[in-house]
């Protein structure tokens, strides 16, 4: 399973993009509190282009995984 360093966080691991999605959402409950995994998702995209400017697709959770590791908000270990 890979494992990714989360920007300003630790590592977290998942066996799939879902899987990476639901385990930051978990970590990021006290401060991205949300009912879904499409609210979760908004939620960070929100948040990324407030710290640096990245645009996070979310769309589809691959393409919000991708604009992730581009925006260096996940960096492989």
């Amino acid at each position: 399973m890979p494992t990714f360093n989360i920007l300003g966080g630790g590592p977290i691991t998942a066996a799939s993009d879902l899987g990476l999605v639901q385990a930051l959402r978990e970590d990021a409950q006290q401060w991205i509190p949300s009912v879904s995994i499409e609210d979760f998702m908004e939620g960070l995209a929100a948040r990324a282009k407030m710290q640096n400017g990245s645009v996070v697709r979310t769309d589809s959770v691959a393409n919000f995984i991708a604009d992730l590791k581009a925006g260096g908000f996940l960096t492989p270990v």
